[in-house]
């Protein structure tokens, strides 16, 4: 069947793409005139140029497919107010949901994150679907904008939409262009990264979460969202494994949390007032680690049956990908 693929030159999309055209799916992959197409490069896929932000576009992105995936909403480049964000990222969701409610398609299958799952109140046991969006600060761009289009979505559902919400936990593997969770792999790699910050945090390899969207467009309850998860670790043990697999040492020296939270603030200010450009690693990411824990998948597992291979393997093929396109030095 055709699809259309949002986001389909990032790591997630690009694998999801491979995934639908191994299965025989005609995919259609929604480009703006400057995306890097490395991620797909040789890929049979039809290629749209649209923008979330151009309707018109969305409606002839739209017309004619059974299922829309979206991997690629709303993400504030810099440290902007919250209000702005959410404003921006709503605009934008608004866009595609009337796009896709034209089109009349089978399944809306949106990507969303594992920041807008919330603690459990009951410490005793792991975050789930059932687990509320509470954030920890309401001044950070990425988390007040994720929550407001999840809502959005879910809201859609629940007037009739056909859509299903995804929230994939920490992914790594390649067709990482950008890169997103692979500088987490180049940092270590390149021996950049002597301190972290200690923390839980659950992977996966971004492969099992491109078939665990394709089985949620099949299986998925509308309406309903879905933890794609597997490995329940800590930052320290994943910073080991990466640095395991890259063979190199792995970072030693834990950083509190509030000392990098202030400090990544610090240099958000110098950055925006001192060099006028935005600061290399915005200041709200530091808070979004704040907002990882470990996770139970199992409602994911059960209903959308998805893979759940090694994490290790999904590292070891993301510094393939990253030394055979030039991000890293060949291995010697």
């Amino acid at each position: 069947m055709k699809v259309l693929v949002l986001g389909a030159t990032g790591q997630l999309g690009s694998n999801l793409v491979r995934a639908l055209l191994a299965r025989g799916d005609q995919v259609r992959a929604l480009v703006r005139p400057t995306s890097n197409l490395i991620a797909i490069k040789g890929l049979d896929v039809e290629r749209v140029q649209g923008d979330l932000n151009d309707t018109d576009s969305l409606f002839r992105a739209c017309d004619g497919v059974r299922v829309v995936y979206q991997t690629a909403s709303y993400y504030p480049l810099q440290t902007i107010p919250a209000e702005t964000a959410t404003a921006q990222a709503l605009a934008e969701t608004r866009n595609l949901l009337a796009a896709v409610r034209r089109a009349s398609i089978d399944r809306f299958v949106f990507t969303s994150t594992l920041t807008t799952i919330g603690s459990p109140t009951d410490r005793t046991r792991l975050a789930d679907e059932t687990c509320p969006f509470v954030s920890l600060y309401p001044d950070n761009p990425y988390l007040m904008s994720k929550a407001a289009m999840e809502k959005d979505v879910l809201e859609a559902a629940r007037g009739g939409l056909p859509a299903v919400v995804v929230n994939p936990t920490a992914f790594f593997g390649p067709y990482d262009s950008k890169p997103t969770s692979g500088t987490q792999i180049l940092m270590i790699a390149k021996r950049l990264m002597p301190g972290y910050i200690q923390g839980p945090v659950n992977a996966i390899d971004v492969r099992d979460v491109a078939v665990g969207l394709i089985r949620a467009a099949e299986r998925g309850r509308i309406g309903e969202r879905y933890i794609l998860g597997n490995w329940n670790t800590t930052q320290k043990e994943l910073n080991a494994l990466i640095a395991r697999v890259a063979g190199v040492m792995a970072p030693l020296v834990p950083v509190p949390f509030q000392v990098a939270r202030y400090g990544s603030k610090l240099g958000d200010w110098a950055f925006r007032t001192v060099l006028r450009k935005p600061a290399p690693v915005p200041g709200f990411f530091v808070e979004m680690l704040r907002h990882m824990q470990q996770y139970d998948c199992s409602k994911a597992i059960r209903e959308l049956d998805y893979p759940r291979n090694p994490v290790e393997h999904a590292i070891r093929d993301a510094l393939a990908w990253f030394r055979a396109n030039g991000y890293l030095a060949p291995a010697k």
